[in-house]
């Protein structure tokens, strides 16, 4: 017998996560059609960031297998957005750049994850 306590993740099932993907590309769509509004252009660039954010967590979401990892994603999507705001509003381009290609990178990575757990190479 294991000491070790077994704790049940409850799946994300298809349909919600088509769901989840649809409204964030909508969210995304929809921040990248208004961004053009904002007076002042880091505003701007904040709004089309913040799209970035919801079109990857929204093809993330797509690859992911549980209600806890999508929790665990949402979590980081918001740090993102956070972060954007931080460099946006203070001219931080770098940090910008930097999670302008890391947050759509670690949402490619994703199936490919799924994909590697199933695979079986020395078991």
């Amino acid at each position: 017998m294991s000491s070790q306590a077994t704790t049940f993740k409850q799946e994300l099932s298809k349909p919600a996560a088509g769901g989840l993907f649809l409204l964030l590309w909508a969210v995304a769509i929809v921040a990248w059609s208004l961004s053009h509004l904002a007076t002042n252009p880091h505003v701007g660039a904040s709004i089309v960031d913040v799209g970035i954010v919801a079109a990857s967590l929204g093809f993330a979401a797509l690859f992911l297998g549980t209600v806890s990892a999508l929790r665990s994603a949402a979590v980081l999507a918001v740090i993102a957005v956070v972060l954007f705001l931080v460099g946006d509003l203070l001219h931080v381009t770098v940090l910008v750049y930097l999670l302008r290609i890391l947050a759509p990178f670690l949402a490619l990575l994703t199936p490919i994850f799924k994909l590697s757990d199933s695979i079986r190479i020395f078991n």
